[in-house]
């Protein structure tokens, strides 16, 4: 009969084994760029729609209380869409644990990005996905009911948990829109009024004014920056993945 410390050790070469084996095959995985699969659960992404409002779902602070990089995502694709007459106002909706909402920071960041001055609408009370919906539709500063055309903007990962919730509220005329960039065909076709002085912020567009500039070639993928921004995606979609299955227990979505 074996003894009990060589059944542990037994047992602990094997777990290392086979941990190490799983460490090799993620980090190989991700230098290969290879998919994840499990990330389309999470992901809904549509083509905008004529609407009367795009609504930025707040995605957190950083230090300074300076918007996430998920959140800067969220307020570039809202001022692209407004830029090209895709929503009239845009709704920031988010409170957080700050002393300031990220309403109203991601308000004065799009402002910066061309949002004009009296078209931003302020909703500081959520504090999770499933609150948003509810709060947008007590907003005193718009007319929104479930029927109404919104624009909803989130992140990828974000996206098919904020599209259950915004349905399980009763949503029925929306698109959940994770990415675009204005081009301002649509204002110069006539199709659409713009909200703005769209021209000097079409990013896409933009050329440097510097006559010292010269265009570098260089492209970040080195071996740790793949390994830094693919792990961070897969522990984000694992994090995306429980938090659907808490929502659904919850019977928030």
């Amino acid at each position: 009969m074996e003894r009990p410390k060589s059944i542990l050790k037994k047992y602990l070469k094997i777990y290392l084994f086979n941990t190490g084996i799983l460490v090799l095959i993620v980090i190989l995985w991700t230098l290969f760029n290879f998919p994840i699969l499990i990330d389309r659960i999470c992901i809904r992404s549509e083509a905008p729609t004529d609407a009367e409002y795009i609504v930025c779902v707040g995605a957190g602070f950083i230090t300074g209380n300076l918007p996430t990089d998920d959140g800067w995502g969220r307020i570039y694709t809202s001022v692209q869409l407004y830029l090209d007459g895709f929503g009239r106002k845009i709704i920031f909706t988010g409170g957080g644990s700050s002393r300031v909402s990220e309403a109203e920071v991601y308000a004065e960041a799009a402002r910066w990005l061309g949002l004009g001055e009296n078209d931003a609408v302020l909703d500081p009370g959520p504090n999770q996905t499933s609150e948003h919906p509810k709060n947008i539709l007590a907003l005193r500063d718009a007319a929104i009911d479930r029927g109404t055309a919104l624009n909803i903007v989130t992140s990828g990962l974000h996206s098919k948990r904020t599209v259950l919730c915004f349905k399980k509220a009763g949503f029925t005329n929306f698109r959940l829109v994770t990415n675009y960039t204005a081009t301002g065909k649509r204002v110069a076709e006539g199709k659409v009024v713009s909200r703005s002085n769209a021209e000097p912020f079409l990013r896409a567009k933009k050329t440097s004014q510097l006559p010292a500039f010269k265009q570098s070639d260089k492209v970040y993928d080195d071996i740790f920056t793949r390994l830094k921004w693919r792990s961070a995606y897969f522990f984000t979609t694992l994090r995306e993945l429980s938090a659907m299955l808490i929502y659904k227990l919850k019977g928030y979505i």
